[in-house]
């Protein structure tokens, strides 16, 4: 059963990267395009178009395949942007990503600046492109705001600015989950959302119930991502650790401790599968990219 899971998801991760690629702009039209190629398809786990694919495989959405890998495609462009963006020496200061220099270290601040500008458009452009029977025009629209919110003033780039202005303080853990929310659950709950919208005939308890999941889901990948930042090994996670520590910001383990921190993170996918179990189909491929979060070394 788990070696069948493994294969759908394997299956998923040739799916999600063949849309990529698909996506991006000729390689060698300029220096921003290299770049643009070095970020996107520099391996990853991508957890939010996987969870994309999913859902829709799990819901038996309308659309075709491959407009659902499209969809998936614009939801991981627009994390690949967010990671350049943070790993600049005005933000988190990180010299490597996945393995390799980050966008800035390989390039330069500039073109790491421009890639990013050039990767959340293209996001964008993604989704207006989509022409499928199956999708209305009003409900295309409905998922590019979804998008468009989610890295926005009010989503990745507010939790950005309050990670920022938070460091060298003392956070709660309330604070902290709001950060945790901002910059990393929003664009989870889109990504589940708009397999929602792109269902027809969906009840509102049942998109509910996915919204509740994907905050408990997204919450407990942040909190391992805060334990790997610390206990982590580096070959694996593919950039230094402590780089919280060295930042100065407050982070689950800092305010209660490794244990107490995947703790937490386990109780909180507990609860994200309690409520998959709830739902009126079968969820088992969703289960198992539940527990394979909370076990990641990287």
């Amino acid at each position: 059963m788990i070696a069948d899971e493994q294969k759908f998801l394997e299956e998923n991760l040739t799916r999600i990267n063949k849309a990529l690629f698909k996506t991006l702009p000729k390689k060698e039209i300029s220096k921003v395009t290299e770049a643009i190629h070095y970020s996107v398809m520099n391996g990853g786990k991508r957890i939010r178009p996987q969870i994309i694919l999913i859902l829709s495989d799990i819901l038996n959405v309308e659309i075709s395949n491959d407009n659902v890998d499209l969809i998936a495609a614009a939801g991981e462009l627009i994390h690949c942007y967010s990671l350049i963006h943070d790993d600049l020496p005005a933000m988190d200061d990180d010299d490597y990503r996945r393995g390799q220099l980050s966008c800035h270290k390989k390039f330069d601040e500039a073109t790491a600046i421009l890639t990013g500008d050039a990767i959340q458009p293209l996001s964008l452009e993604v989704l207006t492109s989509i022409e499928d029977p199956n999708l209305k025009d009003d409900t295309k629209l409905k998922i590019i705001n979804l998008f468009a919110r989610a890295c926005g003033p009010e989503g990745m780039v507010e939790g950005q600015n309050r990670d920022i202005i938070s460091e060298n303080k003392v956070l709660t853990e309330e604070e902290l989950d709001e950060i945790h929310y901002l910059k990393t659950g929003k664009l989870i709950e889109a990504c589940v959302m708009c397999v929602c919208l792109i269902k027809k005939n969906i009840d509102d308890t049942t998109t509910e119930k996915l919204i509740k999941f994907s905050n408990k889901f997204g919450l407990a990948f942040q909190i391992r991502d805060d334990i790997l930042d610390e206990i982590g090994d580096e070959t694996k996670i593919g950039k230094p650790i402590k780089s919280d520590i060295k930042n100065n910001k407050s982070t689950y383990p800092s305010i209660i401790g490794i244990e107490k921190s995947q703790k937490k993170a386990e109780l909180l996918i507990s609860e994200a599968l309690e409520i998959l179990y709830e739902l009126p189909f079968k969820t088992d491929k969703l289960e198992f990219l539940c527990k394979l979060v909370i076990k990641r070394k990287n």
